[in-house]
């Protein structure tokens, strides 16, 4: 996608699969610093039209997660697809999004926490963004500029509990599920600043005695070196208590689907 942009707009650096480096320099050139527009242009571009998966496929995540009982999914995607997944499975999801932008407007997506006794539960959970959503174009963390001022104001927020509150860049309610809870991550880079960033955030000030477990599904590393690279990064993660999968994401799912049901694979 970084490519596919960069190469339409005259991208003129070396590192032209960084989207966020990508989407920098376009939302400069091109719209002379509205990233708003650009946005609004890349979900046009990208997600608008983009075809639902087939959430009964044994290997399709979103179909597979949805089926288990959890009140809360986080995701850095942009679009729905954990949403409708849930739907799917005739459950009653709601959304909401990352406040991490100063709004000049308020948007049109009311969040679920303005209602004081909402609670999620798996019956009707709570799909949350960390990077925005695409029908709030202004909410995604989408170029270098955005992914800055989103650490920034996480770094700042999660030193201050007190900062946050159910409109912040992390609900209470998100914030403290993350903290308490066992996570799995799925199909997201664990070497990725904004995941160090909150991950480092979320373990302050927990004893290590106390820390849960956590389990990452990670495709084997495109490094120089595969095998060094996996024993490192399988080093790394298990000091941060994250136990790695290396598989794909549909391999995952396939798995665990016949794990759950007690067949073979």
């Amino acid at each position: 996608m970084a490519r596919k942009w960069g190469v339409r707009e005259g991208y003129p650096l070396r590192d032209m699969t960084s989207l966020p480096r990508v989407m920098q320099y376009i939302a400069t050139v091109t719209y002379g610093g509205d990233a708003t527009s650009l946005k609004e242009r890349f979900v046009e571009h990208e997600l608008a039209r983009v075809p639902m998966p087939d959430f009964d496929s044994p290997r399709q995540i979103h179909g597979l997660l949805a089926e288990y009982d959890l009140p809360l999914y986080v995701t850095t995607n942009y679009d729905d697809f954990m949403f409708h997944a849930l739907q799917h499975k005739r459950k009653e999801p709601r959304q909401a999004h990352s406040h991490w932008y100063e709004a000049d407007t308020p948007d049109r997506e009311v969040s679920p926490f303005s209602d004081p006794s909402y609670d999620p539960t798996p019956a009707k959970p709570l799909v949350f963004h960390l990077h925005g959503y695409h029908s709030v174009p202004k909410s995604l963390v989408l170029t270098e500029d955005d992914y800055i001022d989103y650490l920034v104001r996480l770094a700042g927020e999660t030193q201050q509990r007190d900062a946050l509150s159910e409109t912040g860049l992390l609900p209470n309610y998100v914030y403290s599920s993350l903290r308490t809870n066992p996570l799995l991550f799925i199909g997201y880079s664990l070497r990725d600043w904004t995941f160090l960033v909150l991950f480092r955030a979320l373990l302050r000030g927990i004893p290590e005695s106390e820390r849960r477990k956590h389990v990452s599904v990670q495709i084997d590393p495109g490094e120089k070196s595969p095998k060094r690279a996996r024993e490192y990064l399988g080093k790394y993660l298990q000091a941060q208590s994250i136990q790695v999968f290396w598989d794909s994401a549909p391999d995952f799912a396939e798995k665990l689907k016949h794990r759950m049901e007690g067949s073979a694979p």
